[in-house]
């Protein structure tokens, strides 16, 4: 698509993105407190769903955190009993994230929920139109995935 024509349709993606955002942000708080975790808690389950063998050195840099707070959100979590920590069997030195049954149950059902709040809003639209925003939501993630260095190096759980 040509700039001019990009531009003209920045205004409207960008007011409609941060309703979304906005949106979603308040649900997801509203949500996350009733099972008794932060952002930060769930974004660090959501990614073990990915992969549970990232070293913690690597979700750190994944959840832009530095390793002293990535240490302190790891504590939280398992003393929550959502989460343990293993050795890696190829270092010693590394530790590695593990779900507990508890915590693979707890990220299963917010996934769950998550899915179901959408639920009534993807039928309202037509199969075309959701293959067309996937699509879109494809190219955006990944031109944007190309831009961020930080992840460059890193194999992605996704």
């Amino acid at each position: 698509m040509e700039r001019k024509k990009i531009f003209s349709h920045l205004p409207e993606i960008e007011r409609l993105y941060t309703l979304f955002d906005y949106t979603t942000t308040l649900w997801e708080a509203k949500e996350l407190s009733l099972y008794h975790i932060d952002k930060v808690e769930f974004y660090l389950l959501l990614l073990l769903r990915f992969r549970e063998d990232l070293r913690m050195k690597d979700m750190a840099e994944l959840l832009s955190l530095n390793n002293s707070t990535l240490t302190q959100v790891a504590n939280r979590c398992e003393r929550k009993g959502l989460i343990k920590r293993e050795k890696g069997k190829n270092d010693r030195r590394e530790t590695i994230l593990k779900f507990t049954p508890k915590g693979r149950k707890l990220i299963d059902n917010i996934v769950s929920h998550r899915q179901a709040l959408f639920f009534p809003v993807w039928e309202k639209v037509n199969e075309d139109d959701i293959r067309g925003f996937l699509n879109v939501l494809r190219t955006v993630v990944e031109t944007l995935e190309d831009r961020v260095a930080y992840l460059e190096h890193l194999k992605r759980p996704w």
